[in-house]
């Protein structure tokens, strides 16, 4: 039996512009074969998400310009502990992204959109969790961590992703996000 119950989502997200996502999809596809079909296309970061209505939050897509270097990014698996080198744990078979080092001046960017969503974190929105702060969310993944996801499982990547990523720095020294949007959604 389906529940009639309304399920809502809140996002806010920073999109990399065309010109970068060109890029990095003619990276993938001439430096590693890569098929486009394991190419994500749309790069964003997400800033914020929760699953929450949230009170005197508008829709919004405002032009923004954020570039950062590539030199503050890693490579990395996108399933739990995937930061790390792990046996078994074949990049080329998972999700593969970069995520933006701690102490960046990208970093601070992005917590000037993430703050400005915090402040919405009422009681009744949180119910007993605790509110979500710059570096902890209080919905989905207990740390925040922005990344962007470049590839989708089974792109065949190689397994060192230190290799990919050195190349990938020496190759794009710069990506830009160019919008900035907010959406809360309803699902019915």
């Amino acid at each position: 039996m389906q529940s009639n119950k309304t399920q809502f989502e809140v996002w806010a997200q920073l999109h990399v512009s065309n010109k970068s996502m060109l890029e990095i999809n003619r990276f993938f596809r001439y430096e590693y074969n890569i098929n486009p079909d394991y190419i994500i296309q749309r790069l964003h970061l997400t800033v914020y998400h929760a699953r929450r209505p949230m009170p005197n939050l508008i829709n919004q897509s405002d032009a923004c310009r954020i570039a950062f270097d590539t030199l503050d990014t890693k490579f990395m698996v996108l399933s739990p502990g995937g930061e790390n080198k792990k046996p078994g744990l074949i990049p080329g078979n998972r999700k593969v992204g970069i995520r933006i080092q701690k102490n960046t001046d990208c970093r601070v960017k992005i917590n000037h959109y993430r703050s400005a969503l915090l402040i919405h974190e009422t009681p009744q929105v949180l119910g007993t969790r605790k509110a979500s702060t710059l570096s902890k969310n209080a919905f989905g993944a207990r740390h925040f961590q922005p990344h962007i996801s470049l590839l989708r499982a089974g792109s065949n990547i190689p397994t060192d992703l230190t290799e990919v990523g050195a190349n990938f720095r020496d190759t794009i020294q710069q990506i830009i996000f160019d919008r900035f949007t907010i959406q809360q959604i309803q699902n019915f």
